[in-house]
C-alpha cells in the first residue's frame, strides 16, 4: 500500500511539472550614446491637477517624474500615450488622453549612461597620471 501511494504521488508530480521555454531576444546590440539622451530629460516634482486626478483615478500626491512631452522629445521609446475613460453622466464616459513615461524601460540607458561615465572618468584618471608623471620629471 505504501509502494502504490509513493507510485501515485511520483505521477502526480510527474505530470504536474511544466516546461518552461525561454522567450528568443532578437536584434540584441548594446545601448549607445545614453548618455546624451539622459542628459536631455529634466527631472522635475509634480501634482496631477486635483480635478482630473480624480476623473481618472489618479494620485493627487507630489510625484517626481517628467514631463511627458519632453521626455518624448528626448528619448521617444520610453513615452505613450494612453487614453483613460472617465464617468461623464448616467452611463457616459469621456476619454482624456495622459502621456506616460516607462520607467522600467529607462533603467537600461540609466545603466548605459553610468558606463559612459565610468568609461570618461577612467580617461580623465589616466591623462591626470601623464600629466602628473610629466611635471615630477
Amino acid at each position: 500500500m505504501k509502494r502504490a501511494i509513493s507510485f501515485v504521488v511520483l505521477l502526480i508530480a510527474a505530470s504536474l511539472k511544466i516546461s518552461a521555454q525561454e522567450v528568443v531576444q532578437n536584434n540584441v546590440k548594446p545601448v549607445e550614446n545614453a548618455l546624451s539622451q539622459v542628459t536631455k530629460l529634466q527631472p522635475v516634482s509634480f501634482n496631477y491637477d486635483k480635478t482630473w486626478a480624480d476623473k481618472l483615478k489618479l494620485s493627487a500626491r507630489p510625484q517626481y517624474g517628467f514631463v511627458g512631452a519632453d521626455a518624448k522629445t528626448a528619448v521617444p521609446e520610453i513615452v505613450s500615450v494612453q487614453a483613460k475613460d472617465y464617468p461623464a453622466g448616467k452611463n457616459a464616459f469621456k476619454s482624456a488622453t495622459i502621456t506616460k513615461v516607462d520607467y522600467e524601460s529607462l533603467v537600461p540607458l540609466l545603466v548605459a549612461s553610468i558606463k559612459e561615465q565610468q568609461q570618461q572618468i577612467e580617461e580623465l584618471k589616466r591623462e591626470l597620471r601623464t600629466l602628473k608623471t610629466q611635471n615630477t620629471k
